[in-house]
């Protein structure tokens, strides 16, 4: 007898643990249970005439609700937990910010919590209200194996669902990328153009060399390149020498030309080089070596004195593109390295998929965060459509929804979809998303 009790017992824990708050606390906000016929555990009757504001700093988990038990209207904050008993687990009885609260939801009702003037908190159990299908659709989500939970399920619903879904995580993922670009332009001392500069650098590295055009950003003022844009060797110079990629005794002809040039303007402006030691070559293609996109890099500075103008006055793909769309000096057409050259020539223009990439990931975001903080709301809308006229990406990362019903047409919808992956799918945030809401809705109705 006493084993099978204890067997019970570890079956109901096990069911208490596959429920969670995020649950609760989306059937609460949603009323998606039968809360026209619920009572509190003392038996009264509970109208729930507003659930509250979702509280996401400290305090109760709704703010503001309005409920009515028996004749009583009671406006107060309302706290959820799995069990009642999770209240003194929590240590809310110690926390002034819980005294306002008017009403206790709770999975299991296992004990009752007594306020501080003696009497006992309202509480509702949900146990046997929540519709049973609905919970078990939720757990598929969230259980699932595959990093796209709702797979088997998308057949089911409307494009109007996946449509949403996409314009809403297609502006999250700029947002999210604004406040990087705001982050920057503060240590920038809130200059556009040093910001910008820095950007574009980072763009320039592509992930694997990232962090070295950072540093070699941050390295290099971008007023001092600004100073020099009407000579190519001395910008040429000033890129490769802070990239620690001319400090050789003797190379070549080029090479030899770019460091003496480069001896001069360092100790002019009193620079220090940041080390060819934070280069990586590894699982790179030729095209991609660091010489290679320096050299670019240089190419860019030298079309403009003025990147920030260039970029934000002129929402046009194929201007943007052409813009980026530069060509290294003729030098690296035998070279990927300093000293070392090919047998054959090769070409060294920013390819089409790169240009996509750093107006995808680079432009873009710097824009919409210049013209959100400018205001200009008629270029803010320019700036977004400049991903709708772009390619969808092809990735390990969009490929995950290959065979779904999700748009994937335009770079839009690409990014809207790195980003659902990344933020909601990975997380099992599924009741956060609006395609995992629709799957749960479609089980009540």
């Amino acid at each position: 007898m006493f084993v099978k009790l204890k067997i019970n017992y570890i079956f109901a824990e096990l069911n208490i643990k596959v429920m969670t708050e995020a649950f609760l606390h989306y059937l609460w906000q949603n009323r998606l249970f039968d809360f026209l016929n619920v009572q509190t555990t003392d038996g009264e009757p509970l109208q729930i005439v507003f659930p509250g504001y979702h509280n996401m700093d400290a305090g109760p988990d709704f703010k503001q609700a309005v409920i009515q038990i028996g004749s009583m209207k009671w406006a107060g904050d309302v706290e959820i937990h799995i069990r009642s008993s999770d209240w003194f687990r929590h240590k809310h009885q110690q926390d002034e910010k819980y005294k306002s609260v008017a009403l206790h939801v709770v999975y299991e009702h296992d004990m009752e919590v007594e306020r501080s003037s003696g009497e006992f908190f309202p509480t509702l159990q949900l146990k046997s209200y929540i519709p049973k299908d609905m919970y078990e659709q939720y757990l598929q989500l969230v259980d699932s194996l595959d990093l796209l939970s709702c797979r088997g399920n998308l057949d089911s619903l409307e494009g109007i669902c996946f449509q949403s879904q996409i314009s809403s995580m297609a502006m999250e993922r700029l947002l999210r990328k604004q406040e990087d670009v705001m982050n920057m332009l503060s240590q920038c001392h809130y200059d556009w153009r040093e910001t910008l500069f820095r950007q574009i650098a980072l763009g320039f590295g592509f992930k694997t060399n990232a962090m070295a055009f950072e540093l070699l950003a941050r390295s290099l003022p971008y007023k001092i390149i600004v100073k020099h844009s009407d000579s190519a060797l001395q910008v040429n110079a000033l890129i490769f020498g802070q990239a620690g990629m001319l400090e050789l005794p003797h190379v070549d002809a080029y090479y030899d030309s770019l460091k003496y040039e480069y001896e001069y303007l360092r100790y002019k402006y009193q620079l220090d080089p940041i080390g060819e030691h934070h280069w990586n070559l590894l699982r790179l293609r030729p095209p991609n070596f660091p010489c290679v996109r320096l050299a670019q890099f240089s190419a860019l500075l030298l079309r403009s004195s003025d990147l920030l103008s260039d970029f934000v006055n002129n929402p046009s793909v194929s201007y943007l593109s052409e813009r980026l769309s530069v060509t290294a000096d003729d030098y690296w057409t035998t070279h990927y390295h300093f000293g070392k050259e090919t047998m054959l020539k090769h070409s060294v223009q920013m390819g089409g998929t790169a240009v996509n990439l750093l107006l995808i990931n680079t432009v873009v975001p710097v824009v919409f965060a210049f013209h959100r903080f400018s205001g200009n709301e008629q270029m803010l809308e320019s700036t977004v459509s400049i991903l709708e006229q772009l390619p969808f990406e092809d990735n390990k990362l969009t490929r995950v929804f290959k065979g779904t019903p999700f748009p994937q047409n335009t770079a839009l919808d690409s990014q809207a979809l790195i980003e659902l992956l990344q933020q909601y799918c990975k997380a099992k945030r599924c009741l956060e998303c609006g395609v995992g809401e629709c799957l749960v809705r479609k089980i009540r109705q």
